[in-house]
């Protein structure tokens, strides 16, 4: 039995004041709902009836656990947030899908050096340390930028799509699970950027990639060069958030 228009809104109301502000998850919880009561209303349920049994189901997840206090610096308080429900099985499929991104990231990295991607990534090795030692030092900065900018260029187009999709109300929200984790990945290769430009220089007043060995930075380069191809194959993968 197929739901109405009014009670697909009910649903997703009730998702959203459950916490959930994730587009990819809601979109599955969404669809669990619907299959869930469409199945009990096939059975002789009424859609209140079916609809309290499934919503109860989540509204009460792991509700023995009850709620936690945590410090809001923004308003300067504590605040109660609760720990069971929609909003922890949110945080718990946080959790999972960052630690399997993470997980396979470095799965694509390692993935460089075994057979047979190991020869293109010595090639690509041999490369840059021709690189290295034929171009002018101010060049590796140029080269840096381009291993940093290239991963935004790549996830620009889903930026630009999720906005548009959320300003024109074919989405309920900006976020989704997949992508932020993988924008986290990107906040790294920032960090590592930085670390590497600007802690020599902070403690020892050196400059790593113009005082320092050509062995040394061809192998950084080496590194960021992996970092930013394994980002976008990263990007171009699956990841789709599964209701247990």
């Amino acid at each position: 039995m197929k739901l109405t228009a009014q009670q697909l809104d009910l649903i997703s109301k009730e998702i959203i004041e459950g916490g959930i502000k994730y587009q990819d998850l809601y979109e599955e919880l969404l669809d669990h709902y619907i299959l869930a009561i469409e199945e009990r209303m096939g059975q002789g349920q009424t859609f209140g009836e079916a609809f309290g049994e499934v919503h109860t189901d989540f509204v009460n997840y792991k509700l023995s656990l009850g709620s936690f206090y945590y410090y809001d610096a923004r308003k300067f308080t504590t605040v109660q947030k609760a720990n069971y429900g929609l909003a922890r099985l949110q945080s718990e499929y946080q959790e999972s899908l960052n630690k399997e991104i993470s997980q396979r990231h470095w799965q694509i990295m390692k993935g460089y050096f075994r057979w047979p991607t190991f020869v293109t990534t010595i090639l690509v090795g041999l490369l840059t340390f021709q690189f290295a030692y034929l171009v002018p030092r101010t060049s590796f900065v140029w080269v840096i930028s381009a291993c940093v900018f290239f991963p935004i260029l790549v996830v620009l187009p889903q930026v630009a799509k999720q906005i548009w999709g959320y300003g024109f109300g074919k989405q309920k929200f900006v976020n989704s699970l997949k992508y932020n984790a993988i924008y986290t990945r990107l906040g790294l290769l920032f960090a590592l950027v930085s670390v590497t430009l600007n802690l020599p220089r902070a403690f020892f007043d050196y400059n790593i990639f113009k005082d320092g060995p050509l062995f040394i930075v061809a192998s950084l380069l080496c590194f960021y060069i992996a970092y930013s191809l394994s980002f976008y194959q990263l990007y171009r993968e699956r990841f789709k958030v599964k209701m247990a």
